[in-house]
Parts: C-alpha cells; sequence; structure tokens
C-alpha cells in the first residue's frame, strides 16, 4: 500500500496532492495516472529536514515532538489524508488524541493551527475573530475603515489552513506547504459548531467577513483537520458520516512500556518503568476510572526527578497519587 504519510521517515517529503474537491464534493481526479509522490524525494521548498527530537531527560515534556503510532493510526491518518476528509479521533482524556496532529504536521513538514474549543466556541471562531471594539473605538473616533477591513478581523486557524497569506507569523519556508489543523475537544461545544464546519470541510470556502467568499489558495493543498471528542457529548451522525473515525483505545501493558521508552530517553529505568506498568494494568481493571497514558507518564517522570527507582518505597506513593488518584488514606497505607 502507498503511503502518504509513514512516521518511519522523518526526512523532507514533498506535499501528497490533497488539491480542494470539486465544487459538487467530489474529490478530483489524479493527474498524470495515480501514483502517489515518493516519501523519499526532496521537497521543493528549499527548507532543511526538520532535527531529529532531543531524547527526553527525566521530566522534559516532549510531546509534540515524539509519538508512538501504532499501525491503525498511521491507517488512518493516510485515509484521512487520501479522501480529504476530517479525522475524527475519539478516546477519553489522556490518551494521546491532541498529541497525534502536531507529530503528524512535523513529520511531514506542514503548517500547523490549533484551536481548544471551548462552551463559548462560537461555528465561525474557527473561521475568523471579529475585532468588534476596536470597530466601535474607531467609529467613535471618526477613523472607521470600510466594511470588511483587515483591521476589523482575527483569520482563524481554517482560514489560516486555507490561505498562507492570512498568517502574517508563519514560517516562510513552510508558506508553500499545506496545513494540519486541530480542532481539540469539539464535544465541548454548542451542537450547532461541529455541523456548521461541513461546508467549509467539504467544499474548503466559506462565507467570511463583510459577505464575501474565501476559498482555498490555488498553490496551497487542502489541510489535514484534526478533530478530538473525549465523547462527553454525542455528534450528529451526519458530522460523524463526513469524518474518518479513529478510536484510540486503553494502552497494554507493553505499549505503556514502548512509550516510555521514547519519551524517557536516556533517564528510561526498565526496572521501575515495569513496576508501574504492572500497577497501571492491575488499577485499570478496578472499579475507578482507568488511568491514561498521560498520567502514567506523569507518575515515571515524576519518580524520575525525584530519584526513585524500583527499590525505593516512596514510587507507589508517588503511583498512588499521580496515577491510581487513591485518597489520602490509601496512599499513607501503600
Amino acid at each position: 500500500m502507498i503511503r502518504l504519510f509513514d512516521p518511519g521517515e522523518e526526512t523532507d517529503r514533498p506535499a501528497p496532492d490533497l488539491r480542494a474537491p470539486a465544487p459538487d464534493g467530489r474529490a478530483p481526479a489524479p493527474e498524470g495516472g495515480t501514483s502517489a509522490p515518493d516519501a523519499g524525494t526532496p521537497a521543493d521548498s528549499g527548507a532543511p529536514a526538520p532535527p531529529r527530537p532531543t531524547p527526553a531527560r527525566g521530566t522534559d515534556r516532549l510531546d509534540e515532538q515524539v509519538y508512538l503510532f501504532d499501525d491503525p493510526t498511521v491507517l488512518a491518518v493516510n485515509v484521512a489524508l487520501a479522501s480529504g476528509r476530517p479525522l475524527l479521533v475519539l478516546g477519553p482524556p489522556g490518551s494521546g488524541k491532541s498529541a497525534l496532529a502536531p507529530n503528524v504536521a512535523r513529520l511531514m513538514r506542514f503548517r500547523y493551527y490549533a484551536e481548544v474549543v471551548t462552551a463559548r466556541t462560537e461555528p465561525h471562531d474557527l473561521l475568523w475573530r471579529e475585532e468588534a471594539f476596536r470597530q466601535l473605538n474607531d467609529a467613535t473616533q471618526g477613523t472607521l475603515q470600510d466594511p470588511g477591513s483587515r483591521a476589523y478581523f482575527r483569520p482563524g486557524p481554517l482560514w489560516k489552513a486555507l490561505d498562507p497569506a492570512m498568517d502574517e507569523e508563519g514560517a516562510p519556508a513552510l508558506r508553500d506547504r499545506p496545513a494540519v489543523v486541530l480542532i481539540d475537544e469539539i464535544d465541548k461545544a454548542d451542537p450547532d459548531v461541529p455541523d456548521a464546519l461541513l461546508d467549509p470541510l467539504n467544499n474548503l470556502r466559506f462565507v467570511g467577513p463583510d459577505r464575501r467568499t474565501v476559498t482555498a489558495a490555488g498553490d496551497t493543498g487542502a489541510p489535514l483537520v484534526v478533530i478530538t471528542s473525549n465523547e462527553e457529548r454525542e455528534l450528529s451522525a451526519a458530522f460523524l458520516r463526513r469524518c474518518i473515525l479513529l478510536r484510540l483505545r486503553p494502552p497494554g501493558r507493553e505499549h505503556l512500556l514502548k512509550v516510555a521508552r521514547l519519551h524517557m530517553g536516556d533517564a528510561y529505568d526498565e526496572a521501575l518503568t515495569q513496576e508501574l506498568a504492572d500497577l497501571f494494568e492491575s488499577e485499570s481493571m478496578g472499579a475507578r476510572p482507568a488511568a491514561s497514558t498521560a498520567e502514567f507518564l506523569d507518575t515515571l517522570r515524576a519518580c524520575r526527578q525525584l530519584e526513585l527507582t524500583a527499590e525505593s518505597p516512596e514510587w507507589r506513593a508517588v503511583a498512588g497519587l499521580a496515577m491510581v488518584k487513591a485518597s489520602p488514606d490509601q496512599v499513607s497505607a501503600v
């Protein structure tokens, strides 16, 4: 199978052909055959390849520089890239949903934008935000500019992804590259928010300030939109049908050990990590909510920072506070 995204290669690579879909929503027909870009061919941007991440030193947080990609995740990313559909990542908090998008962007040398959704997020906030106070002040001072002036709105992550010219702070070396957009915790928003994204994501265009139609820049590929959900609120059937679905499962013992090796680098302690992984696995079978990968890593970092080993009796108390989330009485009894 041809891969548009291969986490095993951190070399410079050309952007995959992700042109905007036709007005009827169908993907464009490939030009010149069906061959995919060669993942080993240098990109034409002239920028050097990104440096490999430095190994973690105990408490360093490199979540946006290291990520353990399993086969289902790689397949889901490739299907989303090939189809032009958003990738909806489901899973419990701390399972690595939010870290997926920046790592895909890093490895593919794509531009990267992120927006954390809240209960106050409006549908157009992901496209642009109005500078109402500035407009009111200019009107009061008699210096009001033309309607739709750039002074009265700020482009949101999706607008910047569609048109790099709207990103005044972006890296020049990545200006011609496609983008990865992370829309984090979509289920915290009003149900109207994800449904309002269907048309912009499907047609790569939307009605912007002053009722102007904004379309994707012709020389920039379609963005990869990664949307995460903790499944705290049900998403509409129409929205789910539009997305490529990736569900992150609770981690097993071997997965935790691999993640720990990747994140801890030279500070990796085999014996301590195995003890914590055994505790994680046993506690996950209990009645309390299962711990997350993030809590496992935080516990391991805390133990290393406190210079605890598998022989130190205190590591269980640390795990009770950071991973198992036991009560104070339970921690003192560990």
